[in-house]
């Protein structure tokens, strides 16, 4: 354990019990206020039509179905928007992480020439709104003919200031010595990159690729913007519609609370499931990749 960390632990045994009471109960209303919600969609989900549409609260559900899920999957076509959304995410998160670290060593070369000014512009870009781009991100897809494709999704978004400046923080903390001795040995720099730099960075690595992910998996925005036609949609767009529009999935059918909540649950299972694989990479390449020792 680091000294840092046992200094954290001291610090917080030293504090009176009171306070440390008063922590343990802040900590226990904010997972109640956090949980209450989810449970209620899971039990939402997993009750029938009746219990779903009565008032009040629902936290267990009696009794258990999965009529809400074979309803809204197969009314709202559900399979197709999953497809639209795997596709973009995991093909737009494999570029986003290739050229985020590219961009990121490239960066932590010692001697780069104008790397002050490249640096500053990348910091740049990061100060302006999202939302501010927007009309000329369109003005420059419906140029490319990128409008209703999946390649205006995969490419919009393709590199950040935050993923490059993490990566290059990892590779400035690996030895340069490393470098020079495969340079020594023969190694071009495509072979350091991959060899040396990627294989000793999976933390951070992993840490862009699950940001990214989640990012991508929940993007509304730039699908909405893009993509008008339907057959195109993300699950995320899908899910709007059927909360707020559900005329416009369902045809005719009313979609009752139970099947609406399935497709919420539906559209996260993914995420929570990336979370369980990458969270041990994640805490260590948000703590290593933020700080330059």
């Amino acid at each position: 354990m680091s000294s840092g960390m046992k200094s954290t632990f001291r610090t917080y045994d030293s504090l009176p019990l009171f306070l440390r009471m008063l922590n343990v109960l802040i900590l226990f209303v904010l997972v109640i206020l956090m949980g209450i919600p989810m449970v209620n969609v899971l039990a939402v989900s997993l009750s029938t039509v009746a219990k779903s549409d009565s008032p009040g609260l629902v936290l267990f559900p009696a009794p258990v179905t999965l009529e809400g899920y074979r309803f809204i999957w197969k009314n709202a076509n559900l399979a197709q928007p999953f497809y639209n959304t795997l596709y973009v995410s995991v093909v737009g998160t494999a570029l986003h992480v290739l050229m985020a670290a590219l961009a990121g060593y490239i960066l932590a070369q010692p001697n780069l020439p104008f790397k002050r000014v490249m640096t500053t512009f990348i910091l740049l870009t990061m100060t302006v709104p999202y939302e501010l781009t927007m009309i000329g991100i369109y003005a420059v897809n419906k140029s490319l003919r990128l409008i209703n494709t999946y390649t205006g999704l995969i490419v919009n978004g393709m590199i950040s200031g935050f993923s490059v400046f993490l990566l290059r923080n990892y590779f400035l903390a690996i030895p340069r010595s490393l470098a020079e001795s495969a340079r020594i040995d023969g190694a071009g720099e495509l072979r350091i990159f991959s060899s040396v730099y990627l294989r000793l960075s999976t933390s951070g690595l992993m840490t862009i690729a699950t940001l990214e992910l989640i990012r991508r998996w929940n993007n509304i925005t730039m699908t909405v913007t893009l993509v008008s036609d339907m057959k195109k949609w993300t699950l995320p767009v899908v899910l709007k519609f059927i909360l707020f529009d559900q005329t416009s999935v369902s045809g005719s059918s009313y979609v009752f609370a139970n099947a609406k909540m399935a497709a919420v649950v539906l559209t996260a299972i993914p995420l929570v499931v990336l979370y369980f694989f990458t969270q041990s990479f994640f805490s260590t390449g948000v703590m290593l990749g933020s700080v330059k020792e």
